[in-house]
């Protein structure tokens, strides 16, 4: 399994890499850009995300196991906050609606003090990820994506769909906060009490990372060189 942690790892490098040759070919969707940029923070902070692992099968760095280096829910829970952020400005930044866009930034301000407040004033920094930033996150971006699809298919943008890159980054990230919210609002199990459920959830995140960063990878391949239609094309279409 750590061997597949590695490979998520290498992976998310890539997609960044990737993300990072779209917006290459693609300079004006600058939105790619400032994603392509998070992508390559994502894979230095799990790097750095790896050393309590690195610490725990390297018997020579045993002395490290009283240090806070020992756990990294202290650099991953910060972490989660920006992930969010990210996102869901992405997705913003995709929407017409000058209304629920302002609505989206005053929630999302709220959203961060929420998260910000609750790490501070609770136990949970140190000890384990917070299931208040995941799951109100979660929530959030997910309610963000759907309008996003809403104002597709009121729009123009529908008929050319399948060249749209944030199309595609929104259906993968969809279906992969789905599937690890429920891990996280349960990680408080994630103890040697329950190696039943440590195991299901490890290789559940494990293979959805996979699948996630796999995935961005290929799109941002897919339709770095694929020729955009124009209007003109598309009304010929039809």
């Amino acid at each position: 399994m750590q061997d597949l942690r590695f490979l998520v790892i290498l992976l998310e490098g890539l997609a960044a890499i990737c993300g990072l040759y779209y917006y290459k070919k693609n300079p004006t969707n600058k939105k790619v850009g400032f994603f392509s940029g998070f992508l390559l923070f994502t894979y230095f902070v799990e790097s750095i995300g790896m050393i309590p692992a690195m610490i725990y099968w390297n018997e020579s760095l045993h002395f490290l196991k009283d240090s806070f280096w020992y756990s990294n829910f202290w650099l991953f829970n910060p972490y989660l906050i920006i992930n969010f952020v990210v996102y869901i400005l992405y997705f913003k930044w995709n929407i017409s609606s000058k209304k629920t866009r302002k609505f989206i930034d005053k929630a999302l301000l709220l959203y961060v003090i929420v998260c910000i407040t609750n790490l501070i004033f609770s136990d949970v920094f140190f000890q384990n990820n917070s299931v208040v930033t995941y799951l109100s996150g979660s929530l959030f971006l997910l309610g963000v994506i759907f309008y996003y699809y809403f104002e597709i298919l009121l729009s123009d943008k529908i008929l050319n769909i399948k060249n749209e890159i944030s199309f595609y980054i929104s259906f993968i990230s969809l279906l992969y906060f789905l599937t690890t919210t429920p891990i996280f609002i349960y990680f408080k199990y994630f103890t040697t009490k329950s190696p039943e459920f440590v195991e299901l959830s490890s290789w559940v995140l494990i293979g959805m990372n996979i699948f996630m960063y796999s995935s961005y990878s290929i799109a941002f391949l897919w339709l770095a060189n694929k020729r955009k239609p124009t209007s003109k094309n598309i009304k010929n279409a039809f």
